[in-house]
């Protein structure tokens, strides 16, 4: 399964729980700078992708400790995606060579087994001639 579509939705869930929750929280505060449904989704999208222009602040103290849940909500999400982006370079690009370089060793140690078997040969051809003489 594609891990871009579940953790998208989950960013997407994110966002929307958080603009309804802060709309909820700001909105009726007179002093509110989030006072529309917009605002709100403007917020927690610059708040959550961590971008956080500053033009719109929450201004009450549950808005805040809010906003300061919604920063780490975004540093997490962004450390995952990067991290699925990493998880996919590394099998693209790395785990090919590691197979490459898995047959490259098994060629090696199946060549040594023949030349140890070749050895062995000789070994045992040479103490048989030894013998004779």
């Amino acid at each position: 399964m594609n891990p871009w579509f579940p953790m998208l939705g989950v960013a997407i869930g994110v966002i929307i729980a958080g603009a309804a929750l802060m709309y909820h929280i700001e909105s009726p505060h007179p002093d509110a700078q989030i006072k529309t449904a917009l605002d709100a989704f403007w917020w927690t999208f610059a708040t959550t992708t961590t971008v956080g222009y500053g033009d719109v602040v929450p201004v009450t103290d549950l808005g805040r400790t809010v906003a300061m849940i919604y920063m780490f909500f975004g540093i997490a999400i962004a450390g995952v995606f990067i991290s699925i982006i990493g998880t996919r370079y590394y099998k693209k690009r790395l785990e090919p060579k590691e197979e490459e370089e898995i047959r490259y060793e098994r060629k090696i140690l199946d060549r040594i087994d023949d030349l140890e078997k070749s050895i062995k040969e000789i070994r045992d051809s040479l103490k048989k001639n030894t013998m004779v003489i």
